[in-house]
Parts: structure tokens; sequence; C-alpha cells
């Protein structure tokens, strides 16, 4: 669910519209002069973007062969773990 304010009226809603977007999961446009400003979104929300946003950037980067890998043993021994 989402819900279009302008910024006028967000003024006066913004801790109720906060708890919304947080609790309930609603995306709230937030908008001046009738054009879109800002969105407030759940921050975990936001983190699941993020990921998303930097898997599609691996892998295209991995289609693109410009991925560098790094050896199970190497990385074992860099977090100072016993060899395999």
């Amino acid at each position: 669910m989402s819900e279009t304010v302008p910024i006028t009226e967000a003024r006066a809603r913004f801790g109720s519209l906060v708890r919304r977007a947080s609790h309930a999961r609603e995306r709230i446009t937030i908008t001046d002069h009738g054009q879109a400003a800002a969105v407030l979104i759940n921050p975990q929300e936001l983190a699941d973007l993020e990921d998303a946003l930097a898997l599609a950037q691996y892998r295209a980067r991995q289609a693109e062969q410009k991925t560098a890998g790094v050896p199970h043993d190497e990385v074992r021994s860099r977090l100072g773990l016993d060899p395999v």
C-alpha cells in the first residue's frame, strides 16, 4: 500500500507517516509542488533493495567477467582459520 502526501500536509502528519512506513511497511511519497520529492519506507525494505541492487551489480560484473575471486584457502588464512 502507498500514499502520496503534499509536503505541507506531511509536515503536520510526519510522526504518523513515519510510524506507518515503519510498522505497516507502507511507502509514503511526499510531493513538493506536485512532484515526488521523497519517499518514506521501512528500513528493512531499504536494506532489501540495497541487497538486491548489490547482487544485480555483482551478477553484471560476473557476466562481463570482471569479478576477481579469492581462493577458499586464502580466505580461511586471512580469517585466521585452520586450513581445510
